[in-house]
């Protein structure tokens, strides 16, 4: 069988224009070379060529093809093939290509232009939404907050960040990531100020640690003996407080100026009142021995604080922490865990 009978009796695309444009692979060593033994000849049988220069059928079919897709190479009807014009090759398909780049280009700048057009619609729409002061306009659900809390930093220019961590569940695991940016935040310029409760920092070790961290970062935290409740301010543009309810652990985004001004006066009641935390009071929790540990332990369960819980405010694992638990239990002879933790407060 010869190979234009292979081919199907007709070469591909030796009869098709290729006026849409495609993707066009470039041309490979074998391609060259078939390109210039067919110009040396002017004129060549295409069943011969594969044996001429010793190529595989398949790889020669895969050349050829990308010769006449290319129209590098053309029939003359009469299985013989013709070496095209380079220069009317780029007239046909590069030519029509860059005019679709053009094409491409002009439309990328009318859909810059509209966008910029309505990003400045969208800050001249905030700008005017905050020096009105309008209600709560949303929730942040638990678990997605860091992000958008550092967007609304970036987007609002924020200049100072306000937090007083009480160590609440759900939503003081956002105040600890926040403190965690605090490197983050001194690079844009924006200085970060925390009040923490003393209580928090002595049960919870990861807290301790966070804060301990995000002061070499160059926070300012102080600590006061107790915190009226968790909160996040941005400057006078938003703050960010607990959801309650079915949404708890969620945080309520709140605008309205007048709450604002209160809750920032509330931060610097506490923060007048409040003393700098030194790194030199973080505790070792490696040191501690383990009658320590299980002093802690017992002050957790009797909150009814869960294994997750206690494991990380003392900054151990949660199997070593059950480890410790269940020898609590075992001590003193208790059925149940609180039980434990009730039994030994009562000892003691």
């Amino acid at each position: 069988m010869s190979l234009r009978e292979e081919l199907g009796g007709v070469v591909p695309g030796a009869e098709q224009g290729y006026s849409e444009l495609r993707v066009i692979s470039t041309l490979d060593d074998t391609s060259w070379v078939v390109y210039r033994w067919v110009l040396d000849r002017g004129r060549a049988e295409i069943d011969a060529i594969p044996e001429q220069l010793g190529l595989s059928l398949p790889r020669f079919n895969e050349c050829l093809e990308r010769l006449l897709r290319l129209r590098l190479l053309h029939t003359d009807g009469k299985g013989r093939v013709v070496a095209g014009r380079p220069d009317a090759v780029a007239a046909n398909i590069v030519g029509p290509l860059e005019k679709q780049i053009v094409e491409f280009r002009d439309e990328a700048d009318r859909l810059n232009d509209d966008f910029r057009r309505l990003m400045s619609m969208y800050q001249q729409h905030r700008k005017r939404r905050m020096g009105r002061g309008s209600d709560t306009i949303g929730v942040i659900p638990e678990g997605v907050g860091i992000n958008l809390l550092m967007s609304e930093i970036a987007e609002g220019s924020v200049r100072e960040v306000l937090l007083m961590h009480s160590g609440t569940d759900g939503f003081g695991g956002l105040l600890d990531q926040l403190l965690a940016e605090t490197a983050s935040l001194s690079r844009r310029g924006v200085r970060v100020r925390a009040v923490c409760a003393a209580e928090v920092l002595d049960d919870d070790w990861a807290a301790r640690h966070g804060a301990s961290t995000a002061a070499r970062a160059g926070a300012l935290v102080r600590v006061v003996p107790q915190v009226a409740g968790p909160l996040i301010l941005l400057d006078e543009h938003a703050a960010f407080i607990p959801a309650t309810g079915d949404r708890a652990g969620s945080a309520v985004v709140v605008r309205q100026t007048t709450v604002l001004d209160m809750l920032r006066g509330a931060f610097e009641q506490h923060w007048s009142e409040a003393v700098p935390l030194t790194e030199q009071a973080e505790p070792d929790v490696e040191a501690l021995t383990g009658d320590e540990v299980k002093c802690r332990i017992l002050h957790l369960l009797v909150q009814g604080a869960h294994d997750g819980v206690i494991a990380r405010r003392l900054g151990i694992s949660v199997r070593t922490c059950r480890r410790h638990i269940a020898e609590l239990v075992e001590q003193v002879g208790a059925e149940s865990r609180l039980q434990a933790g009730f039994l030994m407060a009562d000892r003691d």
